[in-house]
């Protein structure tokens, strides 16, 4: 099952094993007629090597960035910012710059304004105004925080809601790759109460769907019209959700990234 899952050969998976242990000096795995139990310093052997991957990972990654940059463009999304941003627009500056790469991943908020303060990738999309000496950071597009009511809930019919109402409540929220799952969690404990989240999603329709189907209440940015089941409820004094592009103003490919969010803002 372990060799398949790797695309290797049972012998190809027991020769790479028994290499391992070799170099380490231990077993890694103790034999037995039910397959391979991982042995103490298997475990340990597992636990430290998932974070060397993680590191390795991302230092091929900037490598990559680096050895590209003279002649690629990189822009990075922050979750969630792929569903408000106007795609035909970036799509049509990509069309008419070729130096752009065509990548469409989305990652956690901090991890694209990492990659842009160290000048890893050119441009970014993220969730909120950072602030970072020369980092160029300007509103893109703004969304209504909202809260997701399925029909015959309390709250259903209010034209809007204060955020202590939610408390007590079975509440579906972003996870925590996500900056509304912080926010929200914050402006709870501002009103003096833990929330009752009962699920954490990657994605606002998934909050949408569990709405619908009465697990609970959702916040979320609008990003869908009511209809006769799940309707949209202002929050009083709410924030909205800001998507902001970002750069460095010192970096080779400034003239790029501010010709860029300009077209992006229009």
């Amino acid at each position: 099952m372990a060799a398949s899952k790797l695309f290797l050969s049972p012998q190809g998976l027991s020769k790479i094993i028994k290499s391992l242990e070799e170099e380490c000096g231990t077993p890694l795995f103790s034999r037995t007629k039910d397959g391979f139990i991982p042995t103490e310093c298997g475990k340990v052997f597992y636990e430290k090597s998932r974070h060397i991957s993680r590191d390795l990972n991302d230092l091929f990654s900037s490598i990559e960035a680096v050895s590209d940059r003279a002649e690629r463009f990189r822009v990075g999304f922050a979750a969630g910012t792929i569903r408000v941003l106007n795609i035909p627009l970036i799509k049509e500056f990509m069309a008419s710059h070729p130096e752009f790469v065509p990548s469409w991943d989305e990652k956690v908020n901090e991890s694209v304004l990492k990659h842009v303060l160290n000048d890893e990738i050119n441009f970014g999309f993220v969730i909120g105004k950072p602030e970072a000496p020369n980092l160029v950071a300007e509103l893109v597009k703004s969304v209504e925080m909202v809260l997701y009511v399925y029909k015959g809930h309390r709250l259903f019919d209010r034209d809007y809601i204060e955020i202590s109402d939610i408390k007590d409540e079975p509440l579906i929220s972003m996870n925590e790759n996500y900056h509304i799952y912080h926010d929200v969690l914050n402006a709870c404990h501002m009103n003096g109460f833990n929330p009752e989240i009962i699920a954490k999603v990657s994605e606002g329709e998934s909050i949408y769907n569990l709405v619908k189907n009465k697990i609970g209440i959702g916040v979320c940015p609008k990003f869908y019209k009511d209809s006769e089941d799940v309707r949209a409820v202002s929050i009083s004094d709410a924030y909205t959700w800001d998507v902001y592009g970002i750069y460095l103003e010192n970096s080779v490919d400034t003239k790029l990234a501010k010709k860029f969010l300009k077209h992006m803002k229009q």
